[in-house]
């Protein structure tokens, strides 16, 4: 009966949006459709396709857009804007409270208890999941047989080197970073200094895929973004997630102020296809949007660029270095510590583990059918991402120098990913926290872990 009430109550915020918008000209009924219609699918979806991702994130990126639209409405019209923004809010906190019930909680840990806060950060999640899906586009239907190929050919290319068995060869030596041109810049009240240099980084010889990667022109140039102390020799390394790679945007997600007060020197550098190194407007499009060859060649280059950071630290005097990655960064970071030697600490916050997971459960089921019409399964996109998979390689920093946080109620990565790495890394601290993806930075647990893993390892002013 909850759950159709909660149906109700997006249907109703859907039709709410037309009625206002059906007797004020063309251009506001148009306005007006687009939340609209995103609520009033949402609500027709949860019912006829219950438990597709699609569904619910529909109706949240329609109840964010209502809630947004509904700003400036109150200019004009404002008990309009207010109850427009009422529904929106509600209807959001009724998605949040719908999806909920389909969060699976990882054994031996209390499920979290779905108050109005949890609710608006589960739809937050969902919102967000559905304004990245529009604008990077996933599984094209023209493509799959072009991906389909290229993954079989992958998988016998693999085998051939060895790889499969031996993903941790796959990765060869970066060069040392070479002439760089370095400017200062401000970004989020700080003074930053951006370095750009050769990425000198190539794609395997005969690696499918290959060459449309080398007409990725933006990762020819590795860019990293460092904020010094000069008073401390410690480095923490900070890789940003998915969609991220603008300073303003990681400076805050990762705490950029409060790390430094801890006394350690930082540096962010642009994951591929992302930032500065973009192929469109969008920042990360393209990064693991079901080009699965793009998703191998742009992560080795990713953990290719973070060695050839850490080396140059060590070269520039650093003392200790840790490396600390959220989301898609943690997934970075779990791989490069595997790789690199002599790292100090590793904070892996929210971090995916499996990719080839993680694509299944975010595609929705028409995506999926197509995938499956040509024979692209989940077991094929492990494969070829072997050797960059946290969990087919095995960490060189020691377990008590191994951190983890995560949401009990993340819907961009779910919490039985983390916990897999947790047990994969032999059971190191893990800080749960009651909350979704994007809000991990309200929540004390992560700072209280991040603040531990620097003091445990000697990073910063304990050190």
């Amino acid at each position: 009966m909850l759950r159709r009430l909660e149906v109700w109550l997006v249907m109703i915020a859907g039709l709410a949006w037309f009625g206002t918008g059906a007797d004020e000209g063309l251009v506001r009924f148009l306005l007006a459709a687009l939340p609209g219609s995103l609520l009033v699918t949402s609500a027709v979806a949860n019912v006829v396709f219950p438990g597709d991702p699609y569904a619910s994130r529909t109706g949240a990126t329609g109840a964010l857009i209502g809630i947004v639209f509904s700003v400036p409405l109150l200019l004009f019209a404002p008990l309009t804007a207010l109850l427009l923004g009422g529904l929106s809010v509600i209807a959001a906190l009724s998605l949040g409270r719908l999806v909920a019930d389909d969060v699976e909680t990882p054994e031996g840990l209390e499920p979290v208890i779905v108050d109005n806060r949890v609710a608006a950060e589960i739809a937050l999640d969902e919102s967000v999941l559905g304004l990245v899906a529009s604008v990077m586009g996933m599984w094209n239907r023209d493509d799959q047989a072009r991906v389909a190929g290229e993954i079989r050919a992958a998988r016998e290319w693999l085998a051939a080197g060895g790889w499969d068995t031996d993903p941790a060869g796959y990765h060869e030596e970066p060069p040392p970073v070479g002439p760089f041109d370095s400017r200062t810049r401000r970004a989020a009240g700080l003074e930053v200094e951006v370095m750009r240099y050769d990425s000198e980084f190539e794609p395997r010889p005969g690696a499918p895929g290959r060459d449309r990667w080398l007409t990725y022109r933006g990762c020819r140039t590795s860019e990293v973004r460092l904020l010094r102390r000069s008073d401390s020799p410690d480095w923490l390394v900070c890789v940003h997630g998915l969609g991220m790679g603008h300073s303003p945007i990681d400076l805050r997600a990762f705490d950029a102020s409060w790390l430094r007060s801890r006394g350690v020197n930082l540096a962010f550098p642009v994951l591929p296809l992302h930032g500065s190194r973009s192929r469109g407007r969008v920042s990360g499009a393209g990064f693991v949007t079901g080009e699965v060859l793009d998703t191998l060649h742009a992560l080795t280059l990713t953990v290719w660029d973070i060695r050839r950071l850490v080396r140059w630290l060590r070269q520039e005097g650093a003392r200790r270095v840790g490396i600390y990655g959220i989301s898609m960064g943690g997934y970075a970071s779990a791989v490069s510590v595997s790789l690199e030697d002599d790292l100090d600490c590793v904070i892996a916050g929210i971090p995916a583990v499996d990719l080839s997971e993680l694509m299944m459960f975010h595609i929705g089921r028409r995506a999926l059918k197509m995938a499956e019409a040509e024979g692209i399964t989940r077991e094929d996109v492990a494969a070829v991402l072997q050797p960059v998979a946290p969990l087919a390689l095995s960490p060189k920093v020691p377990p008590e120098r191994r951190f983890i946080y995560a949401g009990l109620v993340d819907r961009f990565v779910p919490p039985v990913q983390p916990r897999t790495l947790w047990e994969y890394w032999d059971q190191p601290e893990i800080a749960w926290y009651p909350g979704s993806h994007l809000g991990f930075r309200f929540h004390p647990q992560v700072r209280d872990l991040v603040d531990r893993g620097l003091s445990v390892s000697g990073l910063g002013r304990d050190g």
